[in-house]
């Protein structure tokens, strides 16, 4: 009996150590079949930078035998770059319901991305199966392997400019400010909707403004297509039955109130002028202005706009300006000297005295006395306190954007650019203008929210401005759109950018990037006439000769960007666009300075 025992645990043993072994077995051989037979591909190869990502697509195949009931196999992509860094992206699952048949083969198709940053420009995309048993979790690994190897980062290659700057300081010259607020309405409808809830705000706290008298005129409007003839008056009736309720809640002060409404009675004469503040080609201009100065009733013009080459411009960015009510407040300001100023408004940021003591105007005239960035940023946060008014957000926004540009921290760089869009978003709220939304879009662009940033830089173009402003506008929203990867929009863009350094080295990248080499060239040598021996134009003409197969082109073109801005020769070391020629005399010699 006791020898059937030890016989039996013997068994037992053995049962388990086969079954062990058995599971062990059937994964190296999983792994060995993938290792042989999986076929993965990448594109594009190399990988390329799409702003701040870098997208791509990858498809992997494997035999059908690793398709098992009891064990999994699965393939991790990654990528590898810098001292032994590994960013994971992914993983495929070829288990049923996972895959499609493709040649017979279980086939998974992914569009995959992760984060750019420079340090990975020389890393390489990865790939790991791993055959599972899907009872005791054993695992069996394959051996890495690598699918493409670093980034092209040509995309990368544009102009931005994302410049703006505080307010202009008139308070010396006007002692009178007006305060303005536009609001905007649904197509055909007189109801304030959601958005407008922060401009409504605003407007609150004109009614708390304790001042001895308001002056307030209220004019109407409505846009072309737009059914309702009465609609412009409808629209400033509520905005002035509202500010009348909020009168009754809110003001304690006795001030004397007067309101007067008025619409805009001649729409296309009001067509006319927004036309002077819009970014279309003079031609175009000329044509819409022919239609409108006709002898055609107002019917048959608006027809006729619909057939003009200006008219999908005017559709996007015009008519939504026009379903609109603007609010105007006048109030009489006096003046101080600027060293009284100056020590009342330190008192004031420090909490030394009560912030009224100094009016908006004041405190911001005040702001522009010191250099120091941090005293900037408590006068004007005083000013918000005191005033609530727009140039003290658009300001202290300013200061936020100023304080990120010099911040290398990238965290604080990111809370010091937040800072600046919430603040930028209240003056917007208040002042609605291209340059406070070109300001609100580029600090989108620079924390790196492209939607946020295009959205903005489009409503900043609605609202009409100078065309030298417009011009800079189309320039930054066609630099988004490039890093977006969105080719086709950018040269659409910078039809209305205007003929500028910036213009030209865009349009010279969307042209490359769309492989027109000959049209690319010609940009190029535009932006060079304007800034003759520019590092950048030049590494993009020896790109393009790198692309072209044009070795003297590529040298040249290195060369002097070299000799021009000497960070150009690391760049070229680590450029995928010349790896075919770094063997190659020409490209070895251009690297000599």
């Amino acid at each position: 009996m006791q020898q059937y025992k030890k016989n039996r645990t013997l068994l037992l043993l053995l049962t388990v150590s086969l079954g062990v072994g058995g599971s062990g077995c059937t994964l190296q051989r999983m792994v060995k079949t993938a290792e042989k037979h999986q076929q993965v591909t990448v594109v594009p190869a190399p990988l390329v930078t799409n702003g701040e990502r870098v997208n791509f697509e990858l498809k992997a195949q494997v035999p059908e035998k690793l398709i098992r009931d009891k064990e999994v196999y699965k393939l991790d992509v990654y990528y590898e770059y810098g001292n032994e860094k590994r960013e994971n992206i992914g993983t495929y699952s070829f288990e049923f319901g996972e895959f499609l048949y493709e040649d017979q083969k279980p086939t998974i198709i992914k569009e995959l991305s992760f984060p750019y940053a420079p340090e990975k420009s020389s890393g390489r995309l990865m790939v790991q199966g791993r055959a599972i048993d899907k009872e005791d979790n054993n695992i069996a690994y394959t051996d890495p392997k690598q699918v493409t190897t670093g980034l092209n980062t040509t995309p990368l290659l544009l102009v931005r400019n994302n410049e703006f700057s505080y307010t202009a300081d008139k308070y010396i010259e006007e002692a009178d400010s007006t305060g303005k607020l536009i609001f905007y309405f649904e197509q055909n409808q007189s109801k304030l909707d959601d958005l407008s809830d922060g401009k409504l705000q605003v407007l609150e706290q004109y009614a708390l403004d304790n001042v001895p008298s308001q002056k307030i005129k209220i004019t109407g409007m409505r846009a072309p297509g737009e059914k309702n003839n009465n609609l412009a008056h409808k629209r400033a009736q509520t905005l002035e039955n509202h500010y009348r309720q909020k009168m009754k809640a809110l003001d304690y002060s006795g001030k004397k109130v007067e309101i007067a409404t008025a619409v805009q009675e001649n729409m296309l004469e009001l067509l006319q002028q927004k036309l002077e503040a819009t970014a279309l080609p003079k031609a175009q201009k000329q044509e819409v202005l022919a239609i409108l100065q006709g002898e055609q009733n107002e019917q048959e013009k608006l027809q006729a706009l619909q057939q003009a080459e200006a008219f999908p411009y005017l559709q996007k960015y015009v008519y939504p300006s026009l379903q609109a009510a603007q609010v105007e407040f006048n109030y009489n300001r006096s003046r101080r000297p600027d060293y009284e100023l100056y020590v009342m408004a330190q008192r004031i940021a420090n909490e030394e005295v009560d912030a009224d003591e100094l009016t908006e105007e004041e405190l911001q005239h005040a702001a522009t006395l010191t250099p120091l960035l941090a005293e900037k940023r408590k006068l004007y946060e005083a000013a918000v306190k005191t005033t609530d008014k727009w140039p003290a957000y658009y300001n202290l926004g300013v200061v936020y954007k100023e304080m990120a540009r010099k911040d290398y921290r990238p965290a604080a760089k990111k809370a010091l650019l937040e800072k600046a869009i919430a603040n930028l978003k209240f003056a917007g709220y208040r002042n609605p203008t291209a340059k406070v939304y070109y300001s609100l879009a580029s600090a989108y662009h620079q924390l790196g929210k492209y939607e946020e940033a295009l959205e903005n830089y489009n409503y900043a173009v609605s609202l009409g401005g100078e065309e030298v402003l417009l011009q800079s506008i189309f320039a930054d929203k066609a630099a988004l759109e490039i890093e977006t990867g969105r080719y086709n929009e950018a040269i659409e863009s910078l039809k209305y950018a205007g003929d500028s350094y910036q213009t030209n080295m865009n349009l010279g990248l969307s042209y490359l990037l769309k492989e027109n080499y000959e049209g690319a060239e010609e940009f190029y040598l535009n932006a060079l006439e304007q800034k003759p021996d520019d590092a950048l134009a030049y590494y993009s003409l020896a790109i393009l000769g790198a692309r072209t197969g044009d070795e003297e082109k590529l040298q040249q073109g290195l060369r002097r960007a070299v000799n021009a801005d000497n960070s150009f020769m690391q760049k070229a070391i680590n450029d995928m666009e010349f790896e075919a020629y770094r063997k190659k005399q020409s490209y070895k010699d251009a690297l000599i300075r």
